[in-house]
């Protein structure tokens, strides 16, 4: 255990032992209050799902909490047995979100929550204006070993504490992973095999299942509901509020604001009379302010800082690339190459990839007209020009993310009809020239992004840690060490990648890429942000990357000496048009091209 994981081992069990033995220090009245808060507890966790792993605002947990609890409800009356109204209740509270999430599908931002509000006004209305649908003063009848307060107190703890390690294992997994990419790079996580409409749905299921675990619970120890109340749009604010004070992605955060905000004035009440009732509203928005201006992440921000202070080690590694041997790195890292693509799509064709008369337009603009290159095996490619010429256009259009006309072939298949998100698994990689990897996570977790086409179990046994999934992980982030090791990364594996240079976020994101496999490397402006001399290693790393690992790449550079040294043949683009093709030597000798690319009249040598 590392210094570091000391602080969080030692408050876990600090915690642990609260938790278990409270029951003894709390009369019946006051454990109700903390079962009824785990119900909250439980809500503001589906919450964050949405909040904190894909940035959807969501306005109608509430009612989505009314779902849960109904559906308990009306499972539970008829005779069914408490775990199958539960699972019912997450069941169908899943589905009803899913609903919800269907405009997340095209729109974005506030609509989304604009969308979720609107199913919020309309399902609080349900149960008063709706008279064939009695949901209002059903009864759910406990069995006898949940019927007192203190096993009810324990079964929403050990839901609470189920659903923990079913979002930790979330987070651990490609599921979880995917999460994040379409929260902070969404257009671009189609690159990494991520389907963004699916991971979105998902997201909403995972986040109704719980919430309607925690409407079960509600049921179960209410045994009925008179008052529609907890299921109204201000409780939907306050759910939002509890996540954004407790802190997005932050558990411990958030179950603390959870149970501050819902057990807390009911324990004090007692003691400070019915009146602290009235002062929690101005409080909780007192302390959403000051979180929202003292510390934007919460009280999960401030668990963390805690953690980082008292854990932190003496010396931090070095935030650049160790000096390796792109060769023998290269070599040691061969089994990169062992990927599960299909057999039927290696055809001996000797170009790798064609590009004819491909176009791409944004309504009146050409971006791209009529281009056509050839990239064969085991070639680096140079392509180069002005900013604004075309070149990122260009590899828009292979990776997918343009509306592209002509045709692009990939070993002998046309790739323009294949989806975007599946280009990763034909053997396609690139990198972004504003950087597509999530700067909120670790460099590890980046380079495990990019593999996520590798990772074919489903996203449910990810979550619930089982065989192939955990084999599949253990596989993933061995790569993941090999493709860091080969790039002199391994000393930052759990670092942060925000907290890097953006020189050296440039080089993680080059090794994610090779660590997903690809037989065509498509990389973007790779030495932005780099010295001339890491600029110069990098020249030779392409070259064991060809040489050793027999990757082709294409890349788009504005150092033209890196071009000269590195590529075997190269293309000039401007405008949107091809205006050059050669060796390195031939396009940048010819003047069309150092006027467009240099805008002077003279280029040195280059050979």
């Amino acid at each position: 255990m590392s210094r570091r994981d000391l602080p969080s081992r030692v408050s876990g069990l600090a915690l642990i032992t609260v938790v278990l033995l409270a029951p003894a220090f709390m009369n019946v009245p006051q454990t109700a209050i903390v079962t009824s808060a785990s119900c909250v507890a439980l809500v503001a966790l589906g919450l964050d799902v949405l909040v904190g792993s894909t940035g959807q605002l969501s306005l109608a947990h509430a009612a989505l909490f009314g779902v849960g609890c109904f559906s308990a409800l009306g499972l539970g009356t008829h005779g069914a047995p408490w775990l199958l109204a539960f699972a019912g209740a997450a069941a169908m509270t899943s589905l009803t979100a899913v609903v919800v999430g269907l405009p997340a599908l095209r729109i974005r931002g506030l609509q989304v929550a604009i969308a979720s509000l609107a199913f919020q006004q309309f399902a609080q209305q349900i149960p008063n204006k709706w008279d064939q649908v009695k949901f209002v003063g059903k009864t759910f009848d406990p069995p006898s070993y949940l019927a007192g307060v203190t096993s009810q107190y324990y079964l929403g703890v050990a839901l609470v504490v189920g659903v923990l390690l079913v979002l930790a294992g979330l987070r651990r997994t490609r599921g979880g992973r995917s999460l994040l990419a379409v929260r902070d790079v969404e257009q671009r996580a189609v690159a990494f095999g991520v389907a963004t409409g699916r991971t979105k749905l998902f997201a909403y299921a995972v986040s109704g299942a719980i919430t309607g675990l925690g409407g079960a619970l509600f049921a179960l120890q209410q045994t009925s509901v008179s008052d529609t109340q907890p299921f109204i749009l201000r409780e939907s604010l306050l759910l939002v509020a509890i996540v954004v004070v407790g802190g997005a992605r932050s558990p411990i955060g958030i179950l603390i604001a959870a149970f501050a905000t819902k057990a807390v004035p009911g324990l004090l009440a007692p003691q400070f009379g019915s009146g602290i009732q009235l002062l929690i509203p101005v409080i909780l928005a007192g302390v959403l302010v000051l979180s929202v201006v003292l510390q934007p992440e919460g009280i999960g921000g401030v668990l963390r800082g805690l953690r980082d202070e008292l854990g932190a080690v003496t010396e931090r590694p070095v935030p650049r690339p160790l000096a390796t041997d792109p060769v023998l790195a290269a070599a040691r890292a061969r089994s990169l190459r062992e990927v599960p693509r299909p057999l039927t799509q290696r055809l001996p064709v000797p170009a790798l990839l064609v590009a004819s008369q491909v176009s791409v337009r944004y309504g009146g603009v050409v971006a791209l007209a009529d281009v056509d290159l050839e990239v064969r095996r085991n070639e680096i490619v140079g392509l180069i020009g002005a900013n604004g010429a075309g070149k990122s256009t260009l590899f828009n259009a292979v990776s997918g993310l343009a509306p592209t006309t002509g045709s692009i072939t990939y070993r002998g298949r046309e790739l323009l009809t294949a989806p975007a998100a599946g280009r990763s698994a034909r053997g396609v990689a690139r990198t972004f020239q504003d950087m597509g990897l999530v700067r909120a996570e670790t460099v590890r977790e980046n380079v495990l992004l990019a593999q996520g086409w590798m990772a074919q179990y489903p996203a449910v046994t990810g979550m619930l840690a089982l065989g192939a999934a955990v084999s599949t992980e253990r596989e993933l982030r061995h790569r993941a060490d090999q493709a860091l090791e080969l790039f002199g990364l391994e000393h930052l594996a759990d670092e942060r990648l925000g907290d890097l240079p953006y020189g050296t976020m440039r080089i993680v994101e080059i090794a994610a890429a090779v660590a997903s496999g690809p037989d065509l490397l498509m990389l973007d402006e790779a030495s932005a942000g780099l010295t001339p001399e890491e600029a110069h290693a990098l020249g030779d790393r392409f070259r064991a990357l060809r040489d050793e690992l027999g990757l082709t790449l294409v890349v788009i550079e504005h150092h033209v000496p890196l071009i000269a040294d590195t590529c075997d043949y190269c293309y000039c683009l401007e405008s949107g048009a091809l205006i050059a093709e050669g060796t390195p030597a031939q396009v940048t000798a010819q003047p069309r091209v150092v006027e467009s690319f240099l805008g002077r009249g003279t280029l040195e040598p280059v050979g």
